[in-house]
């Protein structure tokens, strides 16, 4: 099996978080300021040696791809965010591209979502809106796609490309984009784009057509698919009155060991979470699944590595290696050190 991890860029200033969230902001503002919850309640997390790190800066990459390879991950999905040719977050991908000596597997996923103000509890408000464009728009796309198509650290399945799309059912004339860019592709010697869907609310199933695979991502998906309808309806209401939301590590876990969904012959690119609380970015009105250690997150994986099915495509895609904001990390901490990596080592190395 192989193992990859999402990886979240937003841990440098950039202009536009400066003017939406204040002088100075990155991710970290968030983690720093995060507050216990209930008694035990492990908050703020904090990097191991204080390491909060600027991903503005060649060397924390390096230390990102160096220490990940190190332990067992084969490959970043980085986020990758694009507004009709205006960027956000794409200074440490952009650093990779330039600097072949960093020796990291990697691809996109592309984000194609609306940024608001949702940590503010004000959805509604968008900072700046997804729009798709004419064929211009593809083209332009595409062309600053391809220095990074056509880097030979960038993953490929069937000697494709791989593409993950967040929002597909979202993506508009997406059919029409996907064939265009394969053509283009082509004329560039690439043997056009291996698509990959994310599977969650916003897409619960498959929906493009040139689509060849599906990611379930964890702990999402099962909890939007898989637990009890008793459950759905406790966490709808945790919703509404903005409280707390708690879940149990391994209820979820078994429920993700025993999902058996299919989608149509796509393959599976399997998703799986070392722990996760997001109360760092949104306090109170949060989701936090209790009971993950290092320890349990190995067995986890451990049975995972041995489910046999023919639609799985031999990817387990973890979430993430540094959403420190969704407390979704591979990362070395303070109050955890190494445990989570030494899971994925441990594991790679038998």
């Amino acid at each position: 099996m192989k193992i990859w991890a999402l990886n979240l860029p937003q841990f440098y200033e950039t202009p536009q978080n400066n003017e939406w969230w204040g002088k100075g902001f990155t991710e970290w503002t968030n983690v720093r300021s995060a507050v216990p919850l209930y008694r035990g309640h492990i908050q703020p997390l904090i990097p191991l040696n204080n390491n909060y790190y600027d991903l503005s800066k060649k060397t924390n990459i390096k230390w990102q791809c160096d220490i990940a390879k190190k332990y067992g991950i084969e490959g970043f999905v980085y986020y990758h965010y694009w507004y009709s040719g205006e960027h956000l977050l794409e200074k440490p991908c952009e650093i990779l591209l330039n600097s072949p000596e960093i020796d990291m597997n990697y691809c996109f996923c592309w984000a194609n979502h609306s940024w608001t103000r949702a940590w503010d509890g004000k959805d509604k408000q968008i900072l700046m809106k997804q729009t798709y464009g004419d064929k211009n728009e593809w083209e332009a796309h595409l062309q600053y796609l391809l220095p990074f198509f056509k880097d030979k650290r960038y993953i490929r399945i069937e000697n494709k490309p791989v593409l993950f799309i967040y929002k597909a059912k979202s993506l508009a004339n997406a059919d029409d984009r996907i064939k265009y860019w394969n053509k283009r592709l082509n004329e560039e010697g690439i043997d056009g784009l291996y698509i990959i869907e994310y599977i969650s609310s916003f897409n619960p199933s498959a929906s493009l057509e040139y689509s060849q695979a599906v990611y379930e991502d964890e702990p999402n998906f099962t909890c939007r698919f898989s637990i009890s309808a008793l459950n759905k309806a406790k966490r709808l209401i945790c919703k509404k009155l903005k409280i707390t939301d708690y879940q149990d590590y391994d209820k979820l876990w078994n429920l993700i060991l025993k999902n058996h969904a299919t989608y149509n012959g796509k393959k599976i690119v399997m998703g799986g979470f070392p722990c996760w609380d997001n109360s760092p970015r949104k306090g109170k009105n949060s989701r936090i699944i209790k009971g993950a250690t290092p320890e349990k997150f190995a067995n986890y994986l451990e049975k995972m590595n041995k489910i046999q099915r023919e639609d799985l495509s031999g990817i387990l895609l973890l979430n993430a290696w540094n959403e420190w904001g969704e407390g979704a990390i591979l990362e070395p901490t303070e109050q955890y050190g190494y445990g989570y990596l030494n899971a994925v080592k441990n594991l790679k190395s038998k």
